[in-house]
This record gives C-alpha cells, structure tokens and sequence, in this order.
C-alpha cells in the first residue's frame, strides 16, 4: 500500500479519469486482479449527485468497478482517506498552444485538469490540423480541444489594417475558419481588445462565428471591453451568437476599470436575461 504522503496522495485531489468507461457496481470477483485500487475515498462523480465513501478499480487504464471493494486484488493500492477523487477538471481557458512542446503538462496534471482547450483571445494555430497532428506526435499526458482565432485569421489575411475587410478578404478569412473547423477546431475565438481583431466590426465577427457554428463550433470572446463599456461589450457578445446561432463562451468575465467596480450584478444580470431567452451563454473567470 502506497503511504498516505506519497507524492500519489498529496495531488490526490482530482484523479485522471476523464474521458474513461465507468461499468456498473457489481459483486467484486475475487479472481480478478486489478492494475490499481484507490480506497476509502470521498467519490465526486460528476453528475451532481452528493459525495459518498468509496473504492475505485481500475483496470486497463479505465475504471471497472466503484463501490465497497474491500475483498478485491490490486497490483497497487493508493489509500485516500481524507481525499477526494474526481473526475479530471476541464480548463476551458488556456493558451497552452505549444503543449507539444510541454507534452508532461506537469502543471495541469497537479492541479486535477485533464483536459485543456487553447486557441482563446483570437489566437491559434493557423494551420489547425498540423498543429494538433504534432500534438498527438507528442503524446500529451492531457487531452487537447483548440478554438481558431480571430486575430490569426484576420491577420494572415489583411495584417493590420484599421478597416472593414473587403469581400474578397473574407471570404477568404470565412475559408480559413472553414479549414480549422474541419481540421478539427472546436469553435471560434476573438480578442477585440488586441489588434488587429479591434478594428473588426460586429458583422465581420458574425460573418466568421456563422461559419464555425455551422460546423458545431461554439464562440468564445474576449470581449471588446472589460471596464468602463463592459454592459455595451456583453451586449455585443450575445447579439453575435443570437445571430450566428451557437453557444457563448465569455472569457475571464470581470470588471477591470475601478470606476465600474459594483458592475458585475449588471453583467450577471445580461447573462442570465440571454440564457432566459433560450441562448446558451456562459462564462469562465
């Protein structure tokens, strides 16, 4: 049995296990050898339900059984008496573009997060497809999801030009969000406080958003202003995703302008009044 302060036990907190089959609770074989057995844990399962005392064993890298395994046999045993295990944590806002370059993730990994999606704020990998091919390349110890960005696209097609895009440039830069999408993108960011995505209009942002939500993808915004026009800025937010009919991802919501500390009960309220009307918006902080 592992000691309670290995380094097992001391980042116990969130166990890697996201994306794992869970099988139903049955009788323990008793001829049956599993690879580990993590005991006297406090279960979050991830459906909501309330947090119980439990075993977990797992058995070809997925968990076979989850209840009270007491008569069971492991090549290893971790006790987590005082720990809570959980599935892995999804990290919905990174820039963690270069994990093939960081395949260990040490740093996720001791924090619980499993699962990361990069590509926010309008910046990405233009080629999409090669970059996730280095990435599996790599063998990450996390899974991976990427946004294409707006300032990537806006920039390979029109560099920083202070202006409306012409047809032929997007066009080109719907092609381009087209290309990520089917290469394996999740959806389309923005940075509008970040040139050159600042100069775009919101129709250009609907233009290219209707282009990822046809695809599936979801919209993901760091919004045009956090401070003095964050009302005017969510407002922008849920009217491009009312249009380009796809969900809303509000990156890193707060109010950064002290003169608009007290703001947030508004900003809340703009969200909640969307969702109400049937869209599906969220936030991350």
């Amino acid at each position: 049995m592992a000691p309670r302060n290995s380094a097992w036990s001391r980042w116990l907190v969130a166990v890697v296990v996201m994306g794992v089959t869970v099988l139903a609770v049955r009788s323990v074989d008793s001829t049956q050898t599993y690879q580990l057995l993590i005991t006297n844990a406090r279960i979050v399962d991830g459906t909501g339900a309330p947090a119980r005392t439990g075993d977990i064993a797992i058995r070809e890298g997925k968990i076979a059984r989850v209840g009270a395994l007491g008569s069971a046999k492991a090549e290893a045993t971790i006790d987590a008496h005082g720990l809570t295990v959980a599935p892995g944590f999804i990290d919905v806002h990174t820039h963690a573009d270069n994990l093939a370059a960081r395949s260990e993730a040490v740093n996720f990994i001791r924090m619980g997060v499993t699962t990361i999606v990069a590509g926010n704020c309008g910046s990405s990998a233009l080629e999409v497809g090669p970059a996730l091919e280095r990435i599996r390349a790599a063998k990450p110890a996390i899974n991976f999801a990427t946004l294409v960005g707006h300032n990537t696209v806006r920039s390979a097609v029109m560099g920083s030009a202070n202006r409306a895009p012409t047809p032929e440039e997007l066009e080109r830069m719907k092609a381009l969000v087209v290309k990520a999408m089917e290469d394996g993108a999740v959806g389309f960011s923005t940075g509008l406080q970040y040139t050159p995505g600042t100069y775009a209009e919101r129709d250009e942002i609907i233009e290219l958003a209707r282009v990822a939500a046809a695809r599936g993808g979801l919209y993901a915004t760091h919004m045009r202003n956090e401070g003095t026009r964050l009302e005017e800025a969510i407002i922008e937010s849920i009217a491009v995703v009312q249009a380009a009919k796809m969900p809303l991802q509000i990156s890193h919501l707060k109010v950064d302008s002290p003169s608009k500390w007290g703001a947030s009960a508004t900003a809340l309220r703009l969200i909640d009044e969307a969702r109400a009307r049937g869209l599906a918006v969220e936030a991350d902080q």
